[in-house]
């Protein structure tokens, strides 16, 4: 793989990894990415190479067989992403800093060229996450930090006029996962290269929530009672049934916290009073857990109870699936046609955001 060159390195820069005052974090961000980019093999050299470890082909496989499942049924168009292949020596690829008033169910938002404000902020380096994370802390805000093991350039540096070197690259990180969640993985981050709005992240990641269980789901059905799992694959679709399930029951538990939350803070009782009953209301979340604990099939969450939690955890699991229900009715309304339905997220993204969240609220 060649070097990269300066131009280049503007490219990077410019178009995807956006800009801020804090140049410290721009050059982070634009040095992870491209130290990614130069560690890219391709996927279809390390298939055809002996020396490519059986489980890496057999996932990597699953890999080629989502990306054109991906292309064929559901519509997207991939370009070269997901044909390059990275190798961490980390099971993360970056940390992710979110933060919000103690009082406030509102995440702190941070401002980027091109994509706009976004209510998180990701490090390549670990001790910058949490220099950040520290900063936040003493000026009084609710912080949390949080591994992430996929991200995507949000179709920016997949253009089929830029060289395949900028592609977006599968990571290592991304087999780490059963077969079922590296599929779901995959069409998430697809899914943000059809619509990606400025300063909307529950809209966006809603979104391809939707899109990537609906896919899953398309793709298991099609693939199931093929070779290509490692297990039969009736037991992987079961997993996921199973595994939808827990969401659903997790989302659950957090919903009714999350309203409860806000009608605390909307109160009129004293900020003692409610820090107070805030920690009261987390005590109760984690009570109800380990009451629904057995209901669990296949996920487990304690990992997520053991943390100190505060209003950035509730917010985090908020912004993933608020709007998830609108989309899934939003896809009955366009006959489940996957063309028609894109479409119909485009018309909204073309919207104002009020008038998004009156179109979606209308949805019944």
């Amino acid at each position: 793989m060649p070097s990269i060159g300066i131009y280049q390195l503007v490219i990077v820069i410019i178009i995807f990894l956006g800009g801020c005052s804090d140049l410290g974090f721009y050059w982070q961000a634009a040095s992870g990415h491209i130290s990614l980019l130069n560690r890219k093999q391709e996927i279809q050299d390390l298939m055809n190479s002996k020396n490519t470890p059986s489980e890496l082909k057999r996932k990597l496989k699953i890999v080629e067989s989502t990306r054109s499942f991906a292309k064929k049924h559901l519509t997207i168009s991939l370009n070269d992403a997901y044909t390059g292949y990275v190798e961490l020596e980390r099971s993360y690829v970056t940390m992710i800093v979110t933060a919000a008033k103690p009082l406030e169910l509102k995440g702190y938002q941070w401002c980027y060229w091109f994509i706009g404000c976004q209510e998180y902020r990701g490090f390549f380096d670990e001790a910058d996450a949490n220099s950040l994370a520290s900063e936040m802390r003493s000026d009084n805000f609710d912080v949390s930090i949080r591994p992430v093991t996929a991200y995507s350039t949000l179709g920016w540096l997949n253009k089929s006029w830029l060289p395949d070197y900028f592609s977006d690259p599968v990571l290592s990180t991304f087999l780490m996962r059963h077969d079922a969640d590296l599929v779901a993985t995959l069409i998430h981050e697809m899914a943000h290269k059809i619509v990606f709005l400025e300063n909307d992240t529950s809209f966006n990641e809603s979104f391809a929530v939707f899109v990537e269980k609906e896919g899953l789901l398309q793709f298991l059905e099609q693939f199931k009672n093929t070779e290509l799992f490692e297990h039969d694959g009736e037991k992987i679709f079961q997993w996921y049934l199973s595994a939808r399930e827990d969401i659903r029951l997790f989302n659950e538990l957090i919903k009714n916290t999350y309203f409860e939350m806000k009608i605390l803070f909307a109160s009129k009782v004293s900020d003692k009073e409610k820090l107070l009953k805030k920690e009261q209301l987390f005590e109760k979340l984690r009570e109800n857990y380990l009451n629904k604990k057995k209901s669990f099939q296949v996920l487990s969450y304690d990992n997520w109870f053991k943390k100190k939690l505060n209003n950035t955890h509730l917010l985090g699991v908020r912004r993933y699936n608020s709007k998830v229900q609108k989309f899934e009715l939003l896809f009955e309304k366009n006959d489940r046609k996957w063309p028609k339905f894109f479409q119909a997220v485009r018309d909204l993204a073309n919207l104002s955001k009020k008038e998004r969240e009156k179109v979606l609220e209308s949805l019944k």
